[in-house]
């Protein structure tokens, strides 16, 4: 289960540096990264009470991961709507202007993607001072979020591929919220992690070749018909 769930915060974590990327005033990207930066910084001295038991209690406790799954698929159906938008936006159709600003919600499965990390790294680093290690951690990771960022607009330079990337990871994250519940409900609550599946990781390789194929495609045709207008 612990495996699943740390699978999703990875793709939160994906989803906002793509969402961060998509943002085009530095000033209020360096505001994220400073939020981020202090959010770290101020939870630390949380972050250094948890352990593997810890974790491993939480993610076996079926309320607690019902309300995370809950706030997943809503965050999952706004996301999808914002690329749906935003993508009709930039072939300049009709659209709604609040849609825009959905650019400044990073999310809120961020919050516990970043405390899993951090609570991570305390427990497989031992020998530094917390407070030292705290605000390494808290230079660190948005550090790497904006070479992560600078990175990603250069692979993917086309805005509108970036948006449908973002789309794919919101269909993962719903999809894979799906499958922790079944397994939350229909598996006794203290199973072992080696009776896990490996089905769902072959699952989701075919739907991000099946996604990616799809999205290619729609991007090349739009592409032509854009061609074609010029053209004539």
């Amino acid at each position: 289960m612990i495996i699943l769930i740390v699978l999703l915060f990875v793709l939160s974590m994906i989803s906002f540096v793509l969402q961060i990327g998509m943002i085009k005033n530095f000033l209020i990207q360096l505001g994220f990264y400073v939020i981020l930066a202090l959010g770290l910084y101020f939870s630390y001295p949380y972050a250094i009470e948890q352990s593997y038991t810890t974790f491993k209690t939480a993610t076996e406790n079926q309320e607690i991961v019902s309300n995370l799954l809950v706030i997943q698929i809503v965050e999952c159906i706004i996301g999808l709507l914002f690329c749906i938008f935003l993508i009709r936006d930039f072939y300049k159709e009709r659209t709604l202007t609040i849609f825009r600003f959905f650019k400044l919600f990073p999310g809120i499965i961020l919050v516990p993607s970043m405390f899993y990390l951090q609570s991570f790294v305390f427990l497989n680093v031992p020998g530094l001072d917390f407070q030292i290690l705290a605000i390494i951690i808290a230079v660190l990771v948005p550090s790497l979020v904006l070479g992560t960022v600078k990175l990603m607009n250069c692979l993917i330079p086309e805005y509108d591929l970036r948006l449908e990337l973002k789309f794919i990871i919101h269909i993962l994250q719903l999809i894979l919220s799906v499958v922790i519940s079944i397994k939350l409900f229909a598996l006794p609550v203290n199973s072992s992690l080696g009776e896990l599946s490996y089905l769902p990781f072959l699952v989701f390789a075919l739907l991000v070749l099946v996604m990616a194929g799809i999205g290619m495609y729609w991007h090349n045709r739009q592409m032509k018909k854009i061609l074609k207008s010029i053209t004539k």
